[in-house]
């Protein structure tokens, strides 16, 4: 196999691999894989969902963040990730993809369920000899059950 077309495959899985360890590691409350598929700084948008305005911040905030609003608001969640389209333009990449993101509430919480769906678009940078994600833009298109605050 020419040797061009196998480093295209091998970045395409990697980039595809940072994106989904981004929702498997919050589901398994793994913070340390979660953290790991960021760059040191990450912009964020989750305008779509929240208003407000894009934000860059430290991955390590980021990532205690969730991990603190996760353990005081969901028994359970699940991040499924799906039909990623990946442009590589040499050491920065583009992945938009489908999300389906499933949250079941601890005990007494608000409602039982919520459930949200719509797109990501994840920019990436090839660091240090791996893809790392700079940019995460959610964009959501539905939601079912209460949404949390």
């Amino acid at each position: 196999m020419n040797t061009i077309i196998l480093q295209k495959l091998v970045d395409r899985a990697e980039i595809i691999d940072a994106i989904n360890i981004i929702g498997m590691g919050a589901d398994l409350r793994d913070w340390k894989a979660c953290r790991g598929a960021f760059a040191d700084r990450v912009l964020t948008d989750y305008t779509s969902l929240n208003g407000g305005t894009p934000n860059t911040v430290a991955a390590d905030t980021l990532v205690a963040g969730w991990a603190d609003f996760f353990s005081k608001t969901f028994k359970a969640t699940q991040h499924m990730i799906t039909n990623h389209a990946v442009i590589v333009n040499g050491e920065r990449a583009n992945c938009t993809s489908h999300f389906r993101a499933h949250h079941v509430y601890l005990e007494g919480k608000p409602g039982k369920t919520w459930t949200l769906g719509g797109f990501y678009n994840h920019e990436l940078s090839h660091i240090n000899g791996r893809w790392k994600v700079t940019q995460m833009k959610m964009t959501w298109t539905y939601e079912e059950g209460t949404r949390p605050g």
